[in-house]
């Protein structure tokens, strides 16, 4: 009976155990929600920190919008990394305001057809010259991507939004539904225009060029002074379950030793 019994108790210890070992174990897993837009620099910092510190990282990519308004729901990953501005996903109580950490920001890269001239981009009035000269330019919906955020920021506050809406040739969004097909491009993307030279200019994010960068020739990113820059923003969850590796993890994603991979793939990696 006695031999019975510490069978029982040794069975017991090592069943709390081993159960220890898997809880923390799960436990060191840290959760990631982030945008697909970001995903080649994004997969190489996070395979770079677990090498380095053991930790597990499983990541969930989605668009860039819907990151946003899926912590704007309340959304419960570790970690999420959105894009701004995002209002919403504050508000909710989902996300630690005070662990706002700023990554990256996206840029508004200007494109032209393979071999064709390039146009001046130097300055906003090189800028609007260059728009008002072009027979066609392209660009995403503003209302459902985050690469047209930019160069519908950069058309309005040129003042020349209404001068070029004939000739802009918008990929539409899945709310585009009843514009005139005439004025907008459908579902033909920017990049397939920019490609058959049915664009003379295309503005997208230089981040979304850069791997089509032989199909199409980059001039360079529209200055500042246009548009403003979408910034990429890591959060940790109110209810992450290991705050301190969420923190290790975003405080790496912005480390000196991200930078370059950012930079590579087209990011300005924050300062």
């Amino acid at each position: 009976m006695k031999h019975t019994r510490k069978a029982f108790s040794a069975i017991f210890v090592m069943a709390l155990v081993f159960g220890g070992l898997v809880s923390a174990d799960a436990q060191s897993e840290i959760t990631v929600l982030a945008p697909t837009i970001a995903r080649k620099p994004i997969d190489t910092i996070i395979a770079n920190f677990q090498a380095k510190t053991g930790n597990k990282v499983k990541v969930t990519y989605v668009n860039g919008t819907a990151a946003r308004q899926s912590v704007a729901k309340g959304q419960t990953l570790d970690v999420s990394l959105i894009i701004g501005p995002f209002p919403g996903a504050i508000a909710s109580g989902t996300i630690v305001p005070s662990s706002a950490t700023p990554i990256a920001n996206f840029l508004i890269g200007v494109a032209v057809p393979k071999g064709a001239p390039k146009p001046d981009i130097s300055s906003p009035a090189a800028v609007k010259k260059a728009l008002l000269a072009a027979k066609s330019i392209g660009y995403e919906d503003p209302d459902f991507t985050v690469a047209g955020q930019g160069p519908w920021e950069a058309l309005n506050k040129l003042g020349i939004a209404d001068q070029v809406a004939t000739k802009s040739k918008v990929m539409l969004g899945p709310g585009g539904q009843g514009i005139s097909p005439t004025a907008t491009a459908g579902a033909t993307t920017t990049y397939q225009r920019l490609q058959s030279g049915d664009l003379e200019i295309g503005l997208l994010l230089l981040s979304d060029e850069i791997p089509y960068k032989d199909k199409f020739d980059i001039v360079g990113v529209l200055p500042r002074k246009i548009y403003t820059p979408s910034p990429l923003v890591g959060f940790i969850s109110t209810h992450a379950s290991d705050p301190m590796a969420a923190k290790a993890l975003l405080q790496y994603l912005a480390s000196s030793e991200a930078q370059p991979i950012l930079k590579d793939a087209g990011l300005e990696p924050h300062s």
